[in-house]
């Protein structure tokens, strides 16, 4: 009976995605979180290139991270 209510498919496929995006935005986040913690660093040693790769890397990383955010909130605010 519940079996033709639910589509079993569909639901695997949103539970795949939302695993995917996640792993992937926590990762991209964590990425950022170190390089933050490189720029320090590098900044402590005065190192100009290091610094600007490190935080290059860091608003990269932020921005990426701020998107995913952002297009998620976009898709759960939308119609279908």
């Amino acid at each position: 009976m519940i079996a033709a209510i639910v589509d079993w498919a569909t639901i695997g496929k949103v539970v795949l995605y939302s695993l995917l995006i996640g792993v992937g935005v926590a990762t991209i986040f964590g990425l950022g979180v170190s390089s933050a913690a490189g720029l320090q660093e590098a900044l402590r040693r005065r190192s100009t290139g290091g610094a600007v790769a490190w935080a290059l890397l860091a608003a990269v990383c932020v921005a990426v991270a701020g998107g995913a955010v952002v297009i998620g909130i976009v898709v759960m605010s939308s119609k279908s």
